[in-house]
This record gives C-alpha cells, structure tokens and sequence, in this order.
C-alpha cells in the first residue's frame, strides 16, 4: 500500500506539474506583444492608393474582411459590403471565425484605434486590447512582407473609407484551438526595409503577402503545412450545397500541378478565374487578384514557376453538382 500511495503521489505531483508548464506557455508567457510604436500615416493621394491597391489586390484583406458571395467563382465581396466585417461558414470547424469591420466607425470598426494599433495587428497579431488575433489573419506573412511604409499606406487607406456601423462580433474558439492559437503573435523586431524589385524576388514576395501557401499547401487535420506538398494541394472548401472544392496543385508539376499551363494560361487563371480546361474556378479570389498590376502578374507568375514539382492529384468537385476546378 505505501507503494502504491507513492506511485498515486507522484503521478499526482507529475499531472500538476505539466498543468503548471501549461498554464505558464500558454496563459502566462503568451501571447507576447509589446506597446503599440507611435506611427502616424501621411495621407497623401499616392499614400492611399498605394494602400488601397495593397487591401484590394496584393494581400487581399478585402477578401476576408467583407461579406462574400461563396456560391460564385472567385468568392467575389459582396458589392457595397466591402471591409465591413465578415462571418466565415466553417462547418465542423471548433470556433466561430469573423473577420472584422476595418472601416474607421468608432464604435465597430478602426475609429479608436491609433495608427500604430492598427500596424501592430497587421504585422504582429495582437488586437487593441491585447487579445491574439487568430491564425487565418496573415500576420506572420505580412510581418515578413510589410514595410512600414506600406503599414501606413493600408492605414491612411483604411481611414479614407466612410465609416459603417457593422458589428460581427469577435472570433471565439474552442479548446484547444483556443489555448495553442495564444503562440502565435510575437512582436516584430525588423520590418522590412523595403519591397523587392528583381522580378524574381518580387513575385515571390507576392506570393508570401499574398498567402498563396495557406491555401495551396496540402495541410494535415492541424492545417499544418504536410513536409514535401508545398504547394500541392487538395484541401477542401465547403460550397453553400454541402459540396467540397479542393485547392489547386500549383506546384510546377506538368501533370497534375501548373506545369503544362503556359504564361498565357496562368495569366487568363489571376484575371479571369478560368483554368487551362475551362472550368471556372471558386475560392481562388481571382476577383482580388485581377486587378493586379500586368508587371506584378508577370513576376507572380515568374515565380510559381520556380517551385518545386510536387506531385498530387487533386480530387474535383462532382460535375453534376456543378463544374470548378
């Protein structure tokens, strides 16, 4: 019996041990962030069309943060809908996921934060009140991407905007999304200095601030990126009907990747959502992405061609249900 009261008291001693290192890592020591800097945007024309460009067309917070239609190509913003907020349909998912308001309304939108606070949760996923901002906002890319000169261009874009009173509420998750998505802001200790202009480097710069590998990539049940699949494919999306759409292989595969797609091909996909078989394409937000610039589609394209063939076959949508890719 003294034995056994032992192994009990140190299997209890254990168990409280790995609470209290739980409770440290993830409630006590995270998430991380510092103080918003002082950062003021110039509002300048070019300043809010070069921010207005950025939001619409190169890192696509338009997408995610106006309501959409789901059910056409492209998952185009909703018309008169745009930044106000938006609620994600993400069945089976264990959270409630909402992209906010960025408008400048003072009470649901951006009109209290400062500029700073603004630039902060771009780059560094934290939200005014210090509370971490789920992964699907881009941070992590956007810290590696965005120069502060660009920060602010989005910012005086941002606030260029009427405001609209639009509440969606917050994201919630459950456990344990809830607890591990607390890791995931930490504070910027080097913007970058400034954009890339070898068209090399700069398409793949595209590719990082547009966050081409959070949906191109084959991800495993924790939306971890799967060692050896960038870029090849397969997740599902769900459509409005209870039907699936998988993300497109565009790795430089010729096979079942965008290898066999010409220049020409590859351009008609960013400006017209169409594939090299002619299927209209939904989720992929070629409705952002087509009023890239012709030089910025060109380096895109440029440097998906320099990835990696993986090869994957991705399943499609059943074509009595409806055709995509």
């Amino acid at each position: 019996m003294k034995i056994l009261k032992r192994i009990l008291i140190a299997v209890g001693a254990l168990v409280l041990l790995l609470a209290g290192v739980v409770v440290t890592k993830f409630y006590l020591l995270a998430p991380r962030y510092r103080a918003a800097a002082e950062m003021h945007a110039t509002s300048t024309p070019e300043t809010i069309e070069r921010g207005r460009y950025l939001v619409h067309h190169v890192a696509g917070c338009v997408g995610c943060h106006s309501e959409s239609d789901v059910s056409a190509p492209g998952d185009p913003p909703i018309a008169g809908k745009e930044l106000q907020g938006r609620h994600f349909d993400m069945p089976g998912f264990p959270g409630d996921v909402r992209g906010p308001n960025l408008t400048p309304d003072p009470e649901t939108g951006l009109g209290q934060w400062t500029d700073g606070e603004i630039v902060r949760a771009m780059r560094e996923g934290v939200s005014r009140d210090g509370r971490p901002l789920f992964g699907m906002m881009p941070f992590r890319a956007l810290s590696e991407t965005l120069t502060d000169e660009d920060a602010l261009a989005i910012v005086a874009y941002l606030r260029s905007l009427p405001p609209v009173h639009s509440e969606v509420g917050h994201t919630t998750l459950r456990f344990p999304i809830s607890m591990l998505s607390r890791t995931g802001p930490r504070p910027l200790e080097k913007p970058l200095a400034a954009v890339p202009t070898d068209p090399l480097e700069h398409g793949r710069w595209l590719m990082r601030i547009g966050n081409c590998a959070s949906c191109h990539d084959s991800h495993d049940s924790m939306h971890e990126p799967i060692p050896g699949r960038r870029l090849a494919g397969g997740d599902p999306f769900p459509m409005p009907d209870g039907s699936h759409v998988y993300a497109a292989n565009i790795s430089s595969d010729p096979g079942t990747g965008i290898g066999a797609y010409s220049d020409e091909d590859l351009d008609r996909v960013l400006t017209t959502g169409v594939n090299k078989a002619g299927r209209p394409l939904y989720f992929m937000p070629f409705t952002l992405y087509r009023g890239l610039t012709p030089e910025d589609r060109k380096a895109l394209i440029l440097a998906l061609r320099q990835e990696a063939a993986v090869m994957n076959v991705v399943p499609q949508r059943a074509a009595s249900v409806a055709q995509t890719q």
